[in-house]
């Protein structure tokens, strides 16, 4: 069984998460692209960037709750946080283009609300994010400075 575990480990998934750790960076600034496209032409574009953020973020969350697999990834201790950081900004970015692309297509609201709906969604992802890492820290925090 074991031998089992690391034969798809080293065949699979390192290989498919060496991809991922090489996309994701850039998944922020196509998301971008996209708004700006939006903003600029006013026309809606079809992006399925969601599902590509739940596929990358499946893979992520993998490395991060399964010990065996996280090993690797565990050992440059920034980079799931970087990873978990770039989800969660490209899901706010991505909930940014849902906001303009029914602005763009069906018209629901004016060009300014639409931007600030979208920004105001960023902030809330962000704000949400920032509740998460207080709450749950990267490194813990330790009580000797405490009384």
């Amino acid at each position: 069984m074991k031998v089992l575990k690391w034969l798809l480990a080293l065949t699979f998934y390192h290989p498919v998460m060496l991809s991922v750790i090489i996309a994701m960076p850039f998944l922020p600034f196509m998301i971008y692209d996209d708004i700006k496209i939006i903003l600029i032409n006013e026309i809606p574009v079809e992006s399925g960037s969601m599902i590509v953020i739940g596929l990358l973020g499946f893979f992520v969350y993998l490395a991060t709750k399964v010990q065996f697999l996280g090993i690797p990834y565990r050992k440059i201790t920034v980079l799931l946080p970087f990873l978990h950081m770039i989800i969660y900004t490209s899901f706010a970015l991505s909930a940014g283009v849902t906001i303009l692309n029914k602005w763009a297509d069906e018209g629901l609201y004016s060009k300014g609300w639409a931007i600030m709906l979208m920004l105001l969604a960023i902030v809330a992802i962000r704000l949400c994010m920032s509740l998460l890492y207080w709450k749950y820290p990267i490194v813990r925090r330790t009580n000797q400075y405490m009384e």
